[in-house]
């Protein structure tokens, strides 16, 4: 297999993500409330330390948050090192992070709108000026541009996290009511296609992967956008389909609150530049 074979297996694979920009706009306030929780801090601030470690950094070093969302993991990072750029698609995203670096006195982080896809580096000044690159949990790397583009802005390490595999008691339901099982190949086809290509590219990426679990409480409001999209970014829904969806959250509704619980295991690629 060449470069090429994953290369066209990633770009087969992709969810569609034409509403991105405006689902996390309606999604910020929630998730920066979910991501804002004692307990989620914890779990990310040991990470963040593992990888500063990894990559030998120090308080000259500079950083680089891809789809940084309300700047959860530059935040973290920005006590350990020089200074953290994070840019996100989604204009609300960034104004909560520019709020939490604030509210975390954190001057040292600055946060932008900005699509990965069309970030020209070179106009900007970032090709290899970051000592770390970090994509965590975001679809800005879905090809093998976005990936290049994320290696050429490092001088010195990269780091992809991503869900390999989740069990969620909300979505497991909902999966009950679809052709599921031929969408199955999609869950971590990004993380097994940049690997291989990283491999292929000379790289030597190193993998670990961590087991978390957590419970929430999501509005019936946010969880039919949540999940709705999901399914609909991967697969063709018909609008009866989508009713019975709704109809099957409406079930696990009380007091016009969903819980859940959450349990993944996370795959963390490190590789040297």
């Amino acid at each position: 297999m060449n470069i090429e074979y994953f290369e066209k297996l990633w770009v087969d694979y992709q969810p569609d993500r034409k509403d991105a920009q405006e689902f996390w706009n309606k999604r910020a306030p929630s998730f920066n409330k979910r991501i804002r929780r004692k307990t989620a801090d914890e779990h990310r601030q040991r990470l963040m330390e593992h990888l500063a470690r990894k990559a030998a950094l120090d308080h000259n070093s500079a950083v680089l948050d891809i789809g940084c969302g309300p700047g959860a993991q530059s935040l973290e990072m920005a006590p350990l090192v020089g200074r953290v750029e994070g840019f996100d698609l989604a204009p609300n995203m960034i104004d909560l992070a520019k709020a939490n670096a604030v509210e975390d006195n954190c001057p040292n982080a600055s946060f932008r709108v900005l699509d990965w896809q069309a970030a020209d580096i070179d106009s900007m000044g970032w090709r290899r000026q970051f000592d770390l690159v970090l994509a965590s949990r975001t679809p800005a790397i879905n090809n093998r541009a976005t990936l290049e583009k994320m290696i050429a802005a490092s001088s010195r390490a990269c780091c992809m996290i991503t869900h390999v595999e989740m069990r969620h008691s909300v979505r497991d339901q909902l999966k009950s009511l679809l052709d599921w099982d031929e969408q199955k190949a999609r869950i971590a086809r990004s993380f097994f296609c940049a690997f291989n290509m990283l491999f292929l590219m000379g790289f030597y990426p190193e993998v670990e992967y961590f087991d978390r679990a957590w419970e929430s409480e999501t509005t019936f409001e946010d969880a039919e956008l949540m999940h709705l999209n999901y399914f609909t970014s991967m697969m063709t829904i018909s609008d009866s389909l989508k009713a019975e969806m709704r109809k099957k959250l409406a079930s696990l509704c009380r007091d016009g609150i969903i819980q859940e619980r959450v349990e993944s295991k996370l795959a963390v690629m490190f590789w040297k530049i």
